[in-house]
């Protein structure tokens, strides 16, 4: 999901007395927060974000992390979050790593150091004085003292004075437009077809399943996949498969326990195969509990929205088999949501299955007190047509920009399987075109 950002560049004045620093907890929580409680989050209604006591929340369970603020007279006047993390850039094709067959092709992912900058706010009584680009310079330079090598942020396509901070003041391009599909979670749980067949994975198997499909090769996929699905945030990670394909799929994987039980079968033989089961259809996710980070507050929604919300919960208790589901409490209190990543399927029915499993999350999320499920996906992503979502809570309107830093070292790559020094070209990610597959980390969301 997109990072929002406020606050202009700087153009009708500027302050020489701007002092950057960290955050200190014990010293700024309380001003950070009311900062934060200044800047509204528009869409529509007015959307806030309640970190649960925590501003370093969004970025904390990233390997590197900071946050820093902006002081002027010893007010904290702005603050912006900054992690870095190793990622997938590209994938490239090497040859003869089979032992069998010296002219085997296999495609490997290539990593880059990249920096995420997120929640850059700027008290609206201080902006237009410069404050947003001197907290994005100084988390650049943060990023460049972690050797990152490139940098980006999310914000909105229709928020024109990020745009213009970024794009025009700050030399970013604008990379990505991935689209955000948003369900509400009703009051009962979903059922779910009675051939679909679950298996919960292991932390183990998750991230190995994970690397020897496509997506171990899809943009942003982390280096650190097992920390990330070995977090204690992630809820777990289900592949779900029709019942007739069950002992098929299990055949070729090795044994996997129905309770997340260890993994077994040969990753080698895996990848050579292009995955579980050569025909069978399979679909795979995993999901984070972003309600234990923060929260979010609508504000300013209409009575009559409110009413209809209301009664609508009321007709699903009193007549629960009425075809008119619930609209979940999302304006009169805080709501927590669950974030579902890794989306993929194979096969030819593998999009069904991962509609199953969204059916599923949504029902992890409905026992876990959460209001809304979320995903984040490329534009182009063929599983977007298969996932539950409300048009009027989601949006295809996330912008990513991107920015490369200083000297990019360690991507000099070749389209070519030999190698010849004379055809290596530098590559430059910011000018790379988008793939069909966008891995969306739920730390940075």
């Amino acid at each position: 999901m997109g990072s929002e950002v406020n606050g202009g560049g700087g153009g009708l004045g500027q302050l020489n007395n701007i002092v950057v620093r960290r955050y200190v907890k014990e010293t700024d929580l309380a001003q950070v927060e009311a900062l934060e409680r200044s800047c509204e989050v528009g869409l529509g209604a007015s959307l806030f974000a309640d970190m649960l006591g925590d501003p370093l929340c969004r970025v904390r369970h990233l390997p590197v992390h900071t946050m820093l603020v902006a002081e002027v007279a010893k007010q904290i006047v702005g603050v912006v979050r900054g992690g870095v993390n190793d990622v997938v850039c590209r994938s490239k094709k090497i040859t003869g790593v089979s032992e069998e067959d010296a002219s085997s092709l296999t495609i490997v992912p290539v990593y880059a150091r990249v920096g995420y900058l997120l929640g850059l706010r700027v008290c609206p009584l201080h902006r237009k004085m410069g404050i947003a680009v001197k907290l994005v310079e100084k988390m650049e330079e943060w990023c460049e003292e972690q050797q990152a090598e490139y940098v980006y942020i999310a914000t909105e396509k229709d928020n024109v004075a990020s745009v213009k901070l970024f794009t025009e003041r700050l030399q970013y391009v604008r990379f990505r437009s991935p689209v955000i599909l948003v369900h509400p979670v009703f009051l009962r749980d979903r059922p779910l077809p009675p051939d679909v067949r679950l298996t919960k994975l292991s932390v183990d198997g998750a991230a190995s399943l994970y690397r020897a499909t496509s997506m171990g090769t899809a943009e942003f996929f982390p280096k650190d996949i097992h920390s990330l699905l070995g977090n204690e945030l992630c809820a777990g990670t289900w592949v779900a498969t029709f019942a007739d394909d069950n002992k098929q799929l299990h055949a070729g994987l090795g044994t996997v326990s129905h309770e997340g039980g260890r993994m077994g079968g040969n990753k080698a033989k895996m990848e050579a195969t292009g995955g579980w089961a050569k025909g069978a259809s399979w679909a795979v996710l995993s999901i984070w509990r972003s309600n234990e980070v923060f929260k979010f507050e609508m504000r300013g929604a209409s009575w009559p929205i409110r009413t209809l919300a209301t009664a609508s919960r009321w007709l699903e208790w009193l007549l629960p088999w009425f075809p008119i589901p619930s609209i979940p409490n999302l304006f009169t209190s805080s709501f927590g949501f669950q974030f579902m990543f890794g989306l993929h399927s194979e096969g030819p029915r593998g999009l069904e299955l991962l509609n199953s499993l969204c059916w599923h999350a949504h029902n992890v999320a409905r026992k876990h007190g959460c209001q809304a499920l979320a995903t984040e996906l490329a534009a182009s992503d063929p599983a977007t047509v298969c996932i539950p979502h409300w048009k009027r809570l989601s949006s295809c309107d996330d912008l990513w920009c991107m920015k490369r830093l200083g000297t990019v070292s360690g991507t000099i790559l070749s389209e070519l399987t030999e190698p010849d020094f004379d055809n290596y070209t530098v590559f430059d990610w910011c000018t790379s075109p988008q793939q069909s597959k966008l891995f969306v980390d739920p730390r940075e969301v």
